[in-house]
């Protein structure tokens, strides 16, 4: 039979082991938001959800335009920032590894306005 103590240090050392394998390393996407003339952007907005479209969210970045998401699932990510009417492209398929920080840079430009078309009435 096992004396208390052992059995107590192979229960701890058990449980120790068993959380080290099912924990998941968690990363962090950060960057900065810039405007279309390179300065930085306070209180932008920039959205972001995992490749496939889920689990959409958005933060705000700080009075030095920078932003940090953290405690990311290993995995592919999509950003996009948004801020005065003004908003960056998306960038996809960030990929985020656990337990680094990826570093992003998103530049806001101004909406393209479309042509309008104007049609004469058929007669």
């Amino acid at each position: 039979m096992l004396k208390p103590k052992l059995a107590a240090a192979i229960f701890v050392l058990l449980i120790a082991t068993a959380f080290a394998y099912g924990r998941t390393t968690e990363g962090v996407l950060g960057g900065i938001v810039l405007n279309s003339k390179g300065a930085p952007v306070a209180a932008a907005q920039v959205f972001w959800q995992t490749a496939d479209g889920k689990t959409p969210h958005a933060v705000r970045t700080d009075a030095t335009g920078h932003f940090r998401i953290a405690w990311l699932r290993e995995g592919l990510y999509d950003l996009r920032a948004q801020a005065s009417g003004m908003s960056s492209e998306w960038q996809h398929n960030i990929f985020v590894r656990g337990a680094a920080a990826a570093g992003l840079t998103l530049r806001l430009t101004r909406p393209t306005s479309r042509p309008t078309t104007t049609s004469r009435p058929k007669r």
